[in-house]
């Protein structure tokens, strides 16, 4: 029963979110066929999983706004608008994580100081990663001023246009957003159904929802194992002698199928070498490029 319910829950984020970009698609003026629009979300899910921060994910995305007959500025909008409708939901998704979690970080904090004896070196880890991160953001925003005009002027064009979008437009795709986030979070409540003793539903939904996004923060593809390091120290719940199995099930349905799927339409559709482009965005300059 769960790995079925889990295959309809994966199967309802799936179809949302081809709704979602054929409504960002018409919105930008474009007309997108379902068939079209779940292929490219099928692309972004193997590039964004197989890409540090998932960074592949939209230009994957983009190649299947192309291959549908989408002209390069029309297909920068409808991802626009998309994205227009996505970040507030991921805001609100991370408000109700912090109401969650937070209440309790400050006894957290001081059981876990109390058990360490390099505790005052907190600080200046925070510190750290924090330049670090301040770095990396000034590095991506310096490269933006060697695109060429041409490239910075139909991003220009396309924002004005996501400006312009209907309010009902980025409404309904929000809407569709809620939808998927939740579907995709629910995998792993329903994968507990029948076992004995499961966690808290609570702790195992949040636990997920943070887990399935953590990628969007950590430079790893997938999480680079962090992901599987926490859930099975019991972030998302204590399975007892379960808890390998589950972590393998939940990552399955809520991950390597649709990479899997992804990649072989994409290979299919594009070849393996322009596959692998792709799933290059990320990793540092390709050679050639150093000089």
């Amino acid at each position: 029963m769960g790995h079925l319910l889990s295959l309809v829950l994966l199967a309802i984020d799936c179809v949302v979110r081809a709704w979602r970009i054929q409504l960002a698609a018409w919105t930008a003026g474009g007309r997108l066929s379902f068939g079209d629009a779940f292929r490219l979300n099928l692309y972004g899910e193997a590039a964004s999983q197989l890409t540090p921060n998932r960074l592949g994910g939209e230009p994957a995305r983009f190649l299947g706004l192309a291959e549908a007959g989408l002209r390069p500025v029309t297909g920068i909008v409808a991802i626009g608008v998309e994205v227009a409708s996505e970040w507030p939901v991921f805001l609100i998704a991370g408000a109700a994580l912090v109401a969650y979690y937070v209440p309790d970080w400050r006894d957290a904090a001081r059981s876990w100081l109390h058990r360490h004896r390099a505790g005052e070196l907190v600080i200046i880890e925070i510190i750290a990663l924090l330049v670090l991160v301040t770095v990396y953001l000034l590095q991506r925003l310096a490269r933006a001023g060697f695109v060429r005009h041409r490239v910075r002027r139909q991003w220009r064009v396309a924002w004005a246009h996501v400006r312009r979008a209907p309010w009902w437009a980025l409404g309904a795709g929000a809407f569709l957003t809620v939808i998927s986030v939740v579907a995709r979070a629910l995998i792993l409540p329903a994968l507990a159904l029948g076992t004995p003793d499961p966690p808290p539903f609570s702790q195992m939904f949040f636990g997920s929802l943070a887990l399935i996004h953590a990628p969007l923060v950590v430079p790893l593809p997938s999480g680079g194992g962090g992901l599987e390091v926490v859930f099975l120290n019991g972030f998302a719940g204590d399975f007892g002698g379960r808890q390998v199995t589950v972590l393998l099930l939940w990552r399955f349905y809520t991950a390597v199928l649709l990479t899997v799927l992804g990649a072989y339409v994409l290979v299919r559709s594009v070849g393996y070498r322009a596959a692998v482009q792709l799933f290059k965005v990320g990793w540092g300059k390709r050679r050639g490029e150093a000089t």
